[in-house]
């Protein structure tokens, strides 16, 4: 066991500087690609707590009564694409309003009896659609067609909607950071452990004409890239999480990664070292 440990420990200090080289590498790579994920569950956690908010809120023209409002509810329902539309009358406007907007609301209440029961708010329809089964072009389409309505003033797309989008673009930058960080630290990880078996060339071919056995000279290759990849994503998320403490202020809301976020990333990049360190056995030793 001894002999063992003496040849893992000699491997990984004969990489000196460029394994110090290294981690930095993987950690600068571990902290962007930390940052990636932390955005894209900040955008996820968000659209998840807008899930039940509608997707379209059409606003109604002042001329259009509550019979014609729900008839305008009946022929959207019709369309295929849309879920389910919700009438909110001028009444339930102004009583949401007063909620609400709490201390506001008082003033809104007493600007409503001033103005003899003019009420400022117009009648709406929430529209909700599955935008998980539609394009956003097929969304401005349904945009299209309910501004075509006679009995409508605006359409407004809302927050609930932009976050789909922003979830969507989040996904694809997401997967291509990781596959990015698996590329580079491939790269960075082999470049190394290659470095050093040419540097241990002679050595290594010593110990095979002596007889030992693979998985003794396999060792090194195998722990120097768990090393590599292990302390590297410690590094990269000390980083991050440092960054995060120091901009906290700025930062507002958003926390940290999850404890399985976390373990995965440290796990993923230790696996991607073990992974290099065998295939540069193979071709190496």
């Amino acid at each position: 066991m001894g002999y063992r440990l003496k040849n893992v420990t000699s491997h990984i200090a004969r990489a000196g500087t460029s394994s110090l080289i290294g981690i930095v590498g993987i950690g600068f790579i571990t902290t962007l690609l930390a940052t990636l994920l932390l955005n894209h569950s900040f955008i996820l956690q968000q659209a998840e707590f807008r899930n039940r908010a509608p997707t379209l809120v059409a606003f109604l023209k002042d001329t259009v009564d509550e019979v014609k409002g729900r008839t305008l509810v009946s022929q959207l329902e019709k369309n295929g694409k849309i879920l389910a539309v919700d009438y909110t009358s001028k009444a339930e406007k102004l009583s949401r309003g007063e909620a609400e907007f709490q201390d506001l609301g008082v003033l809104i209440k007493e600007a409503f009896a001033e103005t003899q029961g003019v009420n400022p708010f117009p009648a709406s329809l929430n529209v909700y659609i599955d935008e998980e089964l539609i394009t956003r072009k097929a969304l401005e389409h349904i945009v299209l067609d309910i501004k075509a309505h006679g009995e409508i003033e605006d359409v407004l797309l809302t927050g609930h909607g932009q976050l789909r989008d922003q979830l969507r673009d989040s996904e694809r930058t997401t997967l291509v950071g990781i596959g990015v960080t698996v590329v580079v630290m491939w790269f960075i990880i082999g470049s190394i452990i290659k470095k050093t078996a040419m540097a241990r060339a002679d050595e290594i071919h010593l110990m095979k004409l002596l007889g030992m056995f693979r998985r003794y000279l396999l060792a090194p290759f195998i722990v120097h890239g768990l090393f590599l990849g292990g302390l590297g994503a410690l590094c990269g998320l000390g980083c991050f999480y440092g960054m995060i403490h120091v901009f906290k202020s700025e930062l507002g809301g958003i926390g940290f990664l999850t404890i399985y976020q976390t373990v995965l990333v440290i796990a993923s990049e230790m696996i991607i070292g073990l992974l290099v360190g065998f295939v540069a056995y193979r071709k190496l030793a």
